[in-house]
């Protein structure tokens, strides 16, 4: 391997097991379940004092990492058993000298604890309980197609310029028999005159007014007059029509459940906060939180002192 190609691989493992890093300082304190597994003749790759690591401690960090470094990682086991092994040495070390006893340190680990705690509890009260299901989807497919249809669309060419007149000589041109792609890319000051003026197909909404008015008023195969818009002066030609369409629901199945199961998951989690605010009794002071202004007249400012005579001599 390259210099440069190991760096690469380097480069990418720090970014994987940073990816980790928050899961994997879990490894350095003491697990049963791990610890049996050991206990039960496990794979021990490595043992820190009385320790062991076993093949499916590494194997379990490898799991978090994300899918695009796996097939890496898994060929670069050592790493991540070395990272295990620091996270042990690290962590006991920094349990004999008792920081986690820090008045700021405990303080990170509630805080931590506390979104812990509250991201299992909303998973499983909310996402455990707000499932979507196939017969969820169709019930509501079927009573809303009117918002499941593809637009019309058309696929349109167009040859931009800067004024009336050589607009309405290139429209001459093409009338004679001239080449519509081959006058887009001699004359057209669009970044599409390298694809011929080919613009794709595009639906009603996506260019100027002026533009669209004219385009989908066009049969496939026929030009438009000059239209002005404020990019300039266009000669559009329709090349295909493609009809507005009903999707099917298999067409929109996945996207449609994921659409119902946010929307339901947002009413759990908004009942459920209001379920425990009225359990709790919650009572906000506004006016301690933001005291109303006093609105003090303004000063006016005194006249200045008249100056003191002077003698005259």
């Amino acid at each position: 391997m390259s210099r440069s190609g190991f760096i690469a691989v380097l480069a990418a493992l720090f970014v994987a097991l940073a990816a980790v890093g928050c899961k994997g300082a879990d490894i350095g304190k003491p697990q049963a379940g791990k610890k049996e597994a050991a206990a039960k003749g496990g794979n021990v790759v490595a043992e820190v004092g009385k320790e062991k690591i076993t093949l499916e401690d590494v194997d379990n960090m490898i799991a978090d990492v994300p899918k695009q470094y796996q097939a890496m990682a898994l060929t670069h086991k050592d790493m991540f058993l070395d990272s295990i092994i620091n996270q042990k040495l690290l962590y006991e070390e920094a349990l004999k000298q008792n920081v986690g006893k820090d008045a700021a340190v405990k303080k990170q680990i509630e805080e931590v604890t506390k979104e812990i705690l509250i991201k299992e509890y909303l998973k499983k009260e909310i996402e455990e309980k707000a499932a979507v299901s196939d017969a969820d989807a169709k019930a509501y497919y079927d009573g809303n197609k009117d918002k499941f249809k593809e637009p019309e669309k058309i696929k349109v060419s167009h040859i931009l310029v800067d004024n009336e007149a050589e607009a309405k000589d290139i429209l001459a041109k093409l009338k004679g028999g001239a080449d519509f792609a081959a006058l887009a890319k001699e004359k057209s000051t669009c970044s599409s005159k390298d694809k011929g003026g080919d613009l794709g197909l595009i639906a009603r909404g996506q260019t100027v007014p002026e533009f669209e008015q004219a385009a989908f008023a066009l049969k496939p195969g026929q030009l438009s007059d000059v239209v002005k818009s404020q990019f300039g002066y266009h000669i559009i030609k329709v090349t295909e029509k493609q009809p507005e369409k009903e999707l099917s629901f298999d067409e929109v199945k996945d996207q449609l459940k994921q659409m119902l199961l946010s929307q339901k998951q947002k009413e759990r989690f908004d009942s459920l906060l209001k379920e425990l605010k009225d359990r709790n009794k919650v009572v906000i002071h506004k006016d301690v939180l933001m005291p109303p202004v006093e609105n003090k007249p303004a000063e006016v400012p005194s006249a200045p002192a008249p100056a003191a005579p002077t003698q005259s001599k």
